[in-house]
């Protein structure tokens, strides 16, 4: 952890930092009390589920395009398009009042996700090199975590005391600081591929990042599953203070970034994957048992641990194993499969919620990310985990 540390001394990477974290809280801020706002406003849980999901939907159909750009064009222009676009998405839901509005703006924010997310991981992934270069991996991960837990620890707190505008203008403060500081202080970085350009296809084909995909889908599915349901699930339990599932996520998310490295170096990236999973499962399980202020810390606590060291363990297994000259491609491709869970998840449980209820929701969950992690160990068992080359 120590030698991680050493990243932070590279002014690059300083840069990077500031950036990324302010736009982590600044886009995420919004994300647990959406589901709630939308509730209150008449909207039914099939079409809460379409408005959360469709920013996931968008974001798959062009993170593809936008990984072939990075690869050829840097990362810094993709980070910069997706953090102006995601200042407009969120400046609009300060006027938004009907669905088409809610569903326009939260498409729009999808756009942003594709553009931010892989141009940043990207970016991280490109500064430095050898040890230097997983080191960066690994803070940028834990900065990512850092933010996550802080925006989904503080929403609901800032959401019940200030009301959703704050929330609002705190999120588009927070990215105005993010772009000023990758636009002016930090550098770009140059394309590390060369002419020779590896064809899409065959990045897509890889049996090593098939398997790495469906680990992604996995979490995703069961992220977007509870991140936009529990609050919902909560309240129909009578537990108005539903933040502290998200309370608990938050420290063990970024808690979980200070011992994921021992963990994967004692069990393998793929072993410590299966377990991230299992562990999310476990976490699942509990909200379909019952729903109370303790299941929901401890719930939170173990979906915390399992979501943050399985999204790094993944990133990295991209780096360890793809080509440096196709590696936005592939990182957009693992993360367009995080895109088809989200959008599943929430546009199919939607409907779950509404006509079953709750229970059968988390069920399902639980049934798609078990199915899933099965086939990620199953694939990367037949896969050589060797570089495209």
């Amino acid at each position: 952890m120590v030698n991680s540390l050493s990243i932070f001394g590279n002014k690059q990477f300083q840069n990077m930092t500031i950036s990324h974290f302010n736009t982590i809280v600044g886009q995420n801020l919004l994300l647990p009390v959406l589901p709630v706002l939308l509730q209150y406003k008449g909207f039914t849980e099939t079409k809460i589920g379409f408005i959360m999901g469709i920013t996931a939907a968008s974001a798959l159909f062009i993170r593809p395009l936008v990984g072939r750009k990075v690869d050829t064009k840097g990362s810094r222009p993709a980070i910069l398009i997706g953090q102006l676009l995601f200042l407009l998405s969120i400046a609009g839901f300060l006027a938004a009042t009907s669905f088409f509005e809610f569903f326009a703006l939260r498409l729009l924010f999808g756009v942003a996700l594709a553009f931010y997310g892989t141009g940043a991981v990207t970016f991280a992934s490109s500064i430095g090199s050898g040890e230097n270069n997983a080191s960066a991996i690994a803070m940028y991960t834990l900065v990512t975590m850092l933010g996550l837990g802080i925006s989904m620890g503080f929403s609901q707190i800032i959401f019940d005391v200030w009301g959703f505008d704050i929330i609002i203008i705190g999120s588009l403060l927070l990215l105005g600081i993010a772009i000023g500081v990758m636009k002016f202080r930090a550098l770009p970085i140059k394309p590390s591929g060369g002419s020779e350009r590896i064809p899409f296809m065959s990045v897509l084909k890889s049996p090593t990042l098939i398997g790495l995909t469906a680990g992604q889908f996995a979490a995703n599915f069961s992220f977007s599953a509870v991140f936009t349901f529990v609050p919902l699930a909560a309240l129909a339990q009578d537990i108005h203070f539903y933040s502290m599932f998200f309370i608990a996520f938050a420290v063990s998310v970024v808690g979980s970034r200070f011992f994921v490295q021992d963990v994967n170096i004692k069990l393998g990236l793929k072993k410590t994957v299966i377990y991230a999973c299992v562990t999310m499962l476990v976490s699942i399980l509990l909200l379909i048992v019952n729903i109370n202020p303790v299941v929901l810390v401890l719930s939170g606590c173990l979906f915390g641990i399992g979501f943050g060291v399985v999204f790094p363990t993944l990133v990295l297994l991209v780096i360890e194993h793809m080509d440096k000259s196709c590696r936005g491609t592939a990182l957009s491709i693992l993360t367009a499969a995080g895109d088809i869970g989200v959008a599943l998840a929430t546009a199919l449980l939607g409907g779950v919620a509404e006509h079953f209820g709750y229970a059968w929701l988390f069920l399902a969950a639980a049934v798609v990310l078990s199915l899933c992690t099965y086939c990620f160990y199953k694939i990367l068992n037949k896969a050589s985990l060797e570089c495209i080359e």
